[in-house]
């Protein structure tokens, strides 16, 4: 049962005001709840912003660098692009190429007979089809195979529908009608030929339920009967030629003009009038650059979890009540806060247990690449900073990484992407052997480091329960919940309380008014 509420009307005094300021006071702790919340919720956010920087490195670990063919550069060279264009892969070896184009490989084509008067828009109907039908066609596929569909035609298919399901049939062909020469045209999408025989034109129909409308319609040519003599076999598209070279003189033909021959991909432009030279090389260029990016991510990554852990911390800087937000401007709020986020992290655990492993996964010796060879990132010429304020910034001496390039590429290269495993010691636990490349070593050490900032501070699908900053935050709830309910229970008392003086007052007025009444009566 709610307490009536009288404001002031027998003592004169602002009750609302002196009730209000009374619960300011009171408020207080519930302040600080509400601020110890929104701190909470600030490390939980900062913590999952270092997540997403060491999800986002992982990746680029992943994408760049755990295949040896991602870091083993090779280049490729063409005495003459214009002809041949060259691109060396990751299986090809130093070599020397000559290659003479005799042929190029070209797309079969076919064009139809005039189709009388009509347009695009005619239908079969218009054009003699005197009920739907369905023609099989084949096709000639890139891997060298025909293909085969059915494609059902209805009388009120224009020349335009035609056209269009030839185009969206899985036989990969091209079909085109121009109106003004009033010809259908069909062409594969890929070049070459598999067989001289006419019933292995590149793109022909086999049979027909119904009336073959490309025959009797489109006019193309009955030109033979099938293997077994007793079907007609319609051409379509017909003289596709596969390429033609000679390659370290030896005769060679391909279906595309792209192919790949040990580990070059050559693409054939134009026919040759002399040969052509192809130099096959390791890219000490790309590779070293390849390492300048991965440096610069490592750098991007130690820096943003150094200065996490070294962001200076206002304590003077709390988060701020709605009350006070609504005595400052946008500016001063933004300018506020940004030094209440600040030092959030500082000298956090498991960020600082975290760059320690990341240097120490650096500098370890890679096991299993043999004796006398480059097993560790120091002998690249890949070292620390001497100014400590960078903590474990990399730099690089170019000349010492490139001559261990020269001196020995498939080592630098196992140094990185070399997959392995941890071998202790059954005794003492010990680390006796470490197989490891250096990525999956830095890819091990973030993903246990994500796992245990999860713990700590969750991801979005998690619930409070989840992770220890939710239990926090739910229990900081909790209290807020409960305080609230006090703060009510106290509002309502002082209002009680004073009412209850008002109604003292108020009855003291009227005594007095009596009393008043008496004297005055007596008198007259």
């Amino acid at each position: 049962m709610s307490t009536m509420r009288i404001g002031g009307l027998a003592s004169g005094m602002d009750i609302d005001k002196i009730v209000g300021d009374l619960m300011k006071a009171e408020r207080i702790p519930l302040n600080r709840l509400y601020q110890k919340k929104q701190v909470f919720e600030w490390q939980r956010d900062a913590y999952r912003d270092v997540n997403k920087k060491l999800a986002d490195f992982d990746t680029y670990l992943s994408n760049h660098f755990m295949l040896s063919s991602n870091l083993y550069k090779k280049t490729a060279i063409s005495s003459n692009e214009s002809a041949v264009s060259v691109k060396a892969l990751s299986s090809s070896y130093d070599s020397t190429n000559t290659i003479e184009v005799a042929r190029l490989a070209k797309a079969a084509t076919g064009v139809s007979a005039e189709v009388s008067d009509y347009t695009s828009e005619a239908t079969l109907a218009d054009l003699g089809l005197t009920g739907d039908t369905t023609v099989t066609i084949f096709a000639l596929q890139a891997n060298g195979t025909y293909k085969q569909e059915d494609i059902a035609f209805k009388t009120t298919d224009k020349v335009s529908d035609v056209v269009k399901k030839l185009n969206q049939s899985s036989l990969n062909i091209n079909a085109v009608f121009d109106e003004k020469s009033k010809k259908l045209g069909i062409s594969t999408r890929t070049t070459g030929t598999l067989d001289t025989d006419i019933n292995k034109a590149e793109v022909y129909v086999q049979s027909a339920t119904g009336e073959d409308i490309f025959s009797t319609i489109f006019g193309f040519q009955k030109t033979a009967k099938d293997e077994s003599g007793t079907v007609d076999v319609i051409t379509l598209a017909d003289g596709g030629e596969n390429a033609s070279f000679t390659l370290n003189g030896l005769e060679m033909e391909r279906q595309t003009n792209t192919f790949t021959i040990n580990g070059i991909e050559y693409t054939l432009k134009a026919v040759t009038t002399a040969p052509v030279t192809v130099t096959s090389s390791i890219d000490i260029d790309g590779m070293i650059g390849k390492i300048e990016e991965f440096v610069n991510k490592y750098n991007e990554l130690i820096t943003s979890l150094n200065d996490k852990i070294r962001e200076k911390k206002y304590r003077d800087y709390p988060p701020l009540t709605e009350e006070q937000k609504k005595e400052m401007s946008e500016k001063q709020i933004e300018l506020w806060e940004e030094k209440a986020k600040s030092g959030l992290l500082r000298g956090d655990s498991i960020i600082s247990s975290t760059l320690s492993q990341l240097r120490r996964d650096l500098y370890g010796k890679v096991d299993g690449l043999g004796s006398d060879v480059v097993d560790t990132i120091f002998e690249l010429g890949i070292t620390t900073t001497n100014n400590i304020v960078n903590n474990g910034v990399l730099t690089i001496d170019k000349e010492k990484l490139r001559k261990a390039l020269e001196t020995d590429p498939d080592k630098v290269v196992k140094t990185f992407t070399q997959i392995g495993s941890i071998t202790k010691d059954s005794g003492t636990n010990q680390v006796v052997s470490d197989t490891r490349g250096i990525v999956q070593r830095l890819r091990d050490t973030v993903k246990k480091t994500i796992v245990n900032i999860e713990k700590k501070a969750g991801k979005p699908t998690y619930t409070e329960n989840q992770y220890s900053l939710g239990v926090q935050l739910k229990n900081v709830d909790k209290q807020i919940f409960d305080f609230q309910r006090r703060l009510q229970d106290i509002e309502t008392r002082y209002w009680r309380q004073f009412s209850m003086m008002e109604k003292a007052i108020s009855k003291g007025n009227q005594q007095s008014a009596w009393l008043m009444g008496q004297f005055g009566g007596g008198m007259s």
